[in-house]
């Protein structure tokens, strides 16, 4: 079984330093001549970086100015304690995403929800999760369409309309419809008659917003394990399918791991993920720079770097050794993952438009379970894990980098959500986002530049941790507290300072003092989840087709309840009546 357009790593080489920036095992623009092919990365002359912060252009006159470029980097189950710049509790080293640090600015205290698909749906749309199809994400491919509804656009669908040339790798998450009906046989997801896959997708990436893309639909976890190019199959169903059986597969790259049966590409090689995605970048920036150099570019690269199976490469593209390098499969992952963001970052740089792209590092939620006996902790001193509402669960390494405007090697300590990553971008690139469109999003864009730039911030941030059709538990961060909320058989409320109580050990729900500003949060919580109270009286309302706001109230969607499909606002204030969750308040609050 041989992985497409990788060759079987030679030995390490002796790498050269072309930057004394550069950490001296950063594989960067220094790759073997006889990798060059593989690795897709050609080589340039080193460039000049300013690290000097700028303010954004707001003057009139740089309208016709290109945009910056946006390279977002997303890891997999990636903790803050993964990350050497956080908690310093982790064996891995990483001097890619130090350099990072060093030239950019780094969130302490970012948050994602604590699962991957809701988290790439809040990532792409400026939502909490349940804004979109279902509660806690859309995850495979299957009989319906993806997590956005038909009112939503993608921060990729946005860009594109702003002159953006767009480009998606990685993991999907997002769900789709099996083409030609969405009529869906899971077992035989490649060689089912119902399937006609000499059709794309129905809502992939190609329907979103992006230009071109390679994704797989569920990373390296799941059936099919194959890949899809601008939303066509990639593999040929007659000749290149088996059903792969759960095991370990030696390859020349290295021991490819299946953890659940499916169907999938006679090639497939769990080892080589993360490098084909190195590759595919690479090769979508040579395209664009060809074709395209007048255009910005939004380069999405979701990593399958850590989730499991945790099946890292014997070497890297550059020959690095990977495998056995640490104590176990995972840290050995974190190992690859630090190469490619140094691999993709170089791109960057060795194109010369260092000065003139934005960098985003980040993971979908927080970091996976303590292995006892060895002294690496994903969520450092932080309570509980990926899949938890603890911070371990959805604290999340956010670092953005641009030479030049943002500044270099600063921290910020506000809390910011994922999904106010696309209200930021907007407001740097002054585009105008759309109605319905992220609906809870809030630029931190002026933050970015100044610490002290903290009026415009949000005062609250909401989570909540979704177990198939119901809310486990939700939490709602306002300033140093936590207010954390679990359902049904375990209904209870806990309060914690989580500035002074960084791993949330001592519950200040039963102080006395604090009880009304419980029940200030548990009502503010409330209204910001799936199943919030009607609004008494009345509110206003936004008629896009003919771009008039006026008031009405919950009687109005009452008399005409096929409204609630054409305004958001009849599901935030008229719940009762357009709640699309109904199963879930049921199942939550019963």
């Amino acid at each position: 079984m041989v992985p497409t357009r990788l060759r079987s790593p030679s030995a390490s080489p002796s790498l050269e330093r072309s930057n004394d920036s550069k950490p001296s095992n950063m594989p960067s623009t220094q790759l073997p001549t006889s990798r060059m092919k593989d690795a897709g990365i050609t080589t340039k002359a080193p460039v000049s970086i300013s690290t000097e912060p700028t303010k954004f252009p707001t003057n009139p006159s740089t309208e016709n100015k290109k945009k910056p470029n946006i390279l977002l980097i997303f890891a997999d189950d990636v903790g803050t304690g993964d990350i050497p710049r956080y908690w310093n509790s982790g064996l891995v080293k990483m001097p890619n995403i130090d350099r990072l640090s060093d030239m950019g600015v780094t969130f302490l205290d970012a948050h994602s929800t604590p699962l991957c698909a809701p988290s790439r749906y809040m990532l792409l749309s400026g939502n909490y999760q349940h804004r979109g199809r279902n509660p806690n994400g859309s995850w495979n491919l299957g009989y319906e369409n993806n997590q956005f509804t038909s009112n939503q656009k993608s921060l990729a669908e946005i860009l594109k309309g702003a002159g953006y040339h767009t480009f998606m790798t990685g993991k999907w998450h997002l769900g789709a419809k099996v083409p030609p009906s969405g009529l869906v046989d899971r077992d035989k997801y490649l060689t089912s008659p119902w399937h006609n896959w000499t059709l794309p997708l129905i809502d992939g990436p190609q329907d979103i917003g992006f230009d071109r893309s390679y994704i797989t639909s569920g990373g390296i976890q799941e059936a099919p394990y194959s890949f899809f190019r601008n939303g066509i199959l990639t593999t040929d169903v007659q000749s290149e399918t088996t059903y792969w059986e759960p095991g370990s597969y030696k390859t020349s790259v290295g021991d490819s791991v299946i953890l659940r049966a499916g169907e999938g590409d006679i090639s497939w090689d769990s080892s080589s993920y993360n490098m084909i995605l190195v590759n595919e970048t690479s090769m979508f920036l040579d395209e664009h720079f060809s074709e395209k150099p007048d255009q910005p570019f939004f380069a999405y690269v979701a990593l399958g770097a850590v989730h499991i199976p945790h099946s890292p490469p014997n070497h890297y593209l550059d020959g690095q050794p990977v495998a056995d390098e640490y104590p176990n499969g995972h840290l050995d992952m974190l190992h690859e993952m630090d190469m490619v963001v140094g691999s993709l970052v170089s791109m960057i740089e060795t194109r010369g438009v260092a000065n003139d792209t934005i960098i985003i590092f980040a993971s979908d939620n927080g970091g996976l379970r303590y292995t006892p006996g060895i002294p690496h902790r994903p969520s450092g001193p932080l309570r509980g894990k990926k899949g938890e509402i603890w911070e371990g669960g959805h604290r999340i390494p956010f670092i953005m980098r641009h030479d030049g405007v943002f500044p270099a090697n600063e921290q910020r300590d506000h809390v910011v959500g994922l999904n106010d990553l696309y209200a930021t971008l907007c407001d740097i690139l002054e585009i105008e986002i759309p109605h319905l469109s992220a609906q809870d999003s809030v630029s931190f864009a002026d933050y970015i530049l100044s610490q002290n730039s903290t009026e415009k911030l949000r005062k609250s941030l909401a989570l909540f941790d979704y177990k198939k059709s119901a809310l486990q538990a939700d939490a709602l961060r306002r300033g140093n507290l936590k207010l954390v909320r679990f359902m049904n058989k375990n209904a209870r409320v806990e309060l914690y300072d989580v500035k002074n109580d960084i791993s949330e050990s001592v519950d200040l729900s039963k102080d006395p003092s604090y009880q009304d500003t419980i029940q200030e949060m548990t009502k503010e919580l409330q209204s910001l989840g799936p199943c919030p109270e009607d609004v008494n009286g009345f509110f206003p309302i936004h008629n896009s087709v003919l771009d008039v706001t006026f008031n009405t109230s919950c009687q109005f969607f009452e008399r005409k309840p096929w409204k609630c499909d054409n305004f958001l606002e009849g599901e935030l204030n008229c719940n009762s009546l357009c709640g699309r969750h109904k199963r879930v308040c049921v199942n939550s609050y019963s």
